[in-house]
C-alpha cells in the first residue's frame, strides 16, 4: 500500500485491476478543460489534448494555479493576509478539477517586495496546499507538468509516486539565457529606465530561484517522462538515480484536423513563419539579423511573420537592426488556428532558438507539413533529421540560416519532398492514441502493474 500522513492511499502493486479504477492527479501550469485561461498564450493547449484523450480511461484530477479574474468560495483557507493561499473543487464531465487561488504580486513593486521579504514562505504555504489536494484526491501516481513551476516539490510531502513531465529544463536554459556576445549588465540596461531596469531584474531573479528549486524537485522525483535523449542526458545529471521513460506529446487539435490538400502548396514569394516568446535564447535577435542578410545581401523579395509575446525593442538595440529595416512583420500571439493558416501558407518555418528540448512549434509546424530550418541544439536533433524532414544549422549563425532558406527556396521539388517527410514523421511521433497507450503504460510500469514495460 501508499501511504500519505498515515492514509492509505494506493492499491497493492501485485493486484491486477483495470486501468480506469487507477486514480491519476495532474498538477499543470493550465486548466486544461476546466475553463479558459483568460490569457492569450496559447502554448499549453496540449494539455488539455491529452485530457481529451486519457480522461475516460481512469479517474483523474487536475490541480492547477487559478490566474483567471473570477473568484469563488474557497474550500479551505488557512493562511491570513495578502499571502492566503485557498483550493476549491469541482467536478465536470467526469474529471475532477482543483483550482488553487491565491493573491498574485501583479505590480514590479510588489515583486520587489517579495524578494526583499522572502520567497520561501509563500511557495512553502502553495506546497503544503499540493499535498492537501492529493490527501483529498487519494491517487495512485501524480503528474507534474513541467520542472519550471513549485508543484515538483509536493514529492517532498507525500509518499506517491510522482512522475515529472519534462517541458522547458531551466538550468541548461539559463546558462543560454544570453545571445552571444550580450552579458548580464547589457541585458538589464538596455533600455537604461528605471522600469526596464527593474523588470530585468526580476526576470534574472525568477530564473535564478527556479534553477534552484528545480535542482530541488530533481532529487526529490524518481520517474521522469521525455522526448528526447537529451531530456534523459539532462535529468541524470541532477539524479543518476532516476527512472526515464519515452513518451510523445499530444498537439494542440487544430493541427491534426487542417486540410492539407486544401491549403498546402508554395506561395511564389518566399514567405516566412516564426513563433516567439519573451525569453532571449528564443533568438529574436537571429531572425533581425536573418531578415537583414536576405534583403541586403541576396536581395530577396519576401515576408517574414514572427508570432508570440515578443517584445522587438531589446533586440532591436542589440543588434542595431530595426524589424522594419529586417523585412520582419511582429505579428503578436496569434490563436492555433491562425498559426494554422499562417504555417500553411507559408513556404517553410524557421526556429533560430539558442536552446530547445523538443519545441512544440517545430512539431505543429511538422504536423503541417512545412519544411523546418532549425538550429541544432538540445534536443531539436531528435525531430530533425537533416535533409530529410527537416533542416539544420549551427546556432547563432544568420548567415548559415539565411544560405539554407534561399537555397531551398529555389529547390521547390526538395521544399516538397521535405515537407512530406516531415508530415509523415510528425503524425507517427504525436500519433494520439499511440501516445496515450505509452502514458497508461508508464502509469502500469510505476504503480507495479506493468513492471515489463521499456524505459529509456
Amino acid at each position: 500500500m501508499l501511504y500519505l500522513a498515515g492514509i492509505p492511499l494506493g492499491r497493492d502493486p501485485g493486484m491486477i485491476f483495470n486501468i480506469g479504477n487507477m486514480r491519476v492527479l495532474w498538477f499543470a501550469d493550465t486548466p486544461s478543460n476546466y475553463s479558459a485561461p483568460g490569457s492569450p498564450f496559447n502554448g499549453t493547449g496540449w494539455v488539455s489534448a491529452l485530457e481529451n484523450e486519457i480522461s475516460g480511461k481512469l479517474d483523474l484530477a487536475v490541480a492547477f494555479i487559478d490566474r483567471s479574474a473570477r473568484r469563488r468560495d474557497s474550500r479551505r483557507s488557512d493562511q491570513k493576509g495578502p499571502d492566503r493561499v485557498t483550493w476549491n473543487k469541482d467536478v465536470q464531465h467526469g474529471v475532477t478539477y482543483y483550482p488553487i487561488r491565491r493573491r498574485f504580486d501583479r505590480r514590479d513593486i510588489d515583486r520587489l517586495v517579495s524578494v526583499v521579504t522572502g520567497r520561501s514562505r509563500k511557495e512553502e504555504a502553495l506546497v503544503g496546499l499540493y499535498a492537501e489536494i492529493v490527501r483529498d484526491f487519494r491517487p495512485d501516481i501524480i503528474q507534474i507538468f513541467g520542472s519550471e513551476h513549485s508543484y515538483g516539490l509536493v514529492a517532498e510531502k507525500v509518499d506517491v509516486p510522482v512522475l515529472l513531465h519534462l517541458q522547458s529544463i531551466m538550468n541548461p536554459y539559463f546558462k543560454a539565457f544570453l545571445p552571444p556576445g550580450v552579458n548580464w549588465r547589457e541585458y538589464l540596461y538596455t533600455p537604461f529606465t528605471p522600469g526596464s531596469i527593474l523588470h530585468k531584474f526580476l526576470i534574472r531573479k525568477r530564473w535564478e530561484w527556479a534553477c534552484a528549486r528545480e535542482a530541488r524537485i530533481f532529487k526529490a522525483v524518481r520517474y521522469y517522462l521525455g522526448r528526447t535523449g537529451w531530456d534523459r542526458e539532462q535529468v541524470l545529471k541532477f539524479n543518476p538515480d532516476a527512472r526515464f521513460f519515452h513518451g510523445g506529446e499530444i498537439l494542440r487539435q487544430p493541427f491534426y484536423y487542417a486540410d492539407i490538400d486544401a491549403i498546402g502548396s508554395i506561395p511564389s514569394t518566399l514567405r516566412l513563419v516564426t513563433t516567439i516568446s519573451e525569453p532571449t535564447y528564443k533568438g529574436f535577435d537571429m531572425v533581425l539579423r536573418t531578415g537583414l542578410i536576405l534583403k541586403e545581401t541576396y536581395g530577396i523579395d519576401f515576408e517574414w511573420n514572427v508570432y508570440g509575446n515578443v517584445d522587438p525593442a531589446f533586440f532591436e538595440r542589440i543588434t542595431g537592426i530595426t524589424a522594419e529595416r529586417a523585412g520582419i512583420t511582429v505579428s503578436g500571439v496569434a490563436t492555433a488556428e491562425q498559426l494554422v493558416d499562417a504555417i500553411a501558407h507559408s513556404s517553410m518555418y524557421v526556429h533560430p532558438s539558442y536552446i530547445d528540448n523538443s519545441p512544440n512549434s517545430v512539431c505543429e509546424a511538422q504536423l503541417l507539413g512545412a519544411a523546418v530550418v532549425a538550429t541544432n541544439v538540445g534536443g531539436v536533433p531528435s525531430l530533425i533529421e537533416d535533409g530529410v524532414n527537416g533542416f539544420l544549422v549551427r546556432s547563432g549563425n544568420p548567415e548559415e540560416i539565411a544560405e539554407r532558406v534561399v537555397a531551398m527556396y529555389r529547390n521547390k521539388t526538395l521544399l516538397r519532398r521535405v515537407g512530406h517527410q516531415a508530415r509523415d514523421m510528425a503524425l507517427a511521433r504525436h500519433d494520439r492514441q499511440a501516445i496515450t497507450r505509452e502514458l497508461l503504460s508508464v502509469y502500469r510500469t510505476i504503480t507495479g502493474l506493468d513492471p515489463e514495460s521499456s524505459t529509456n
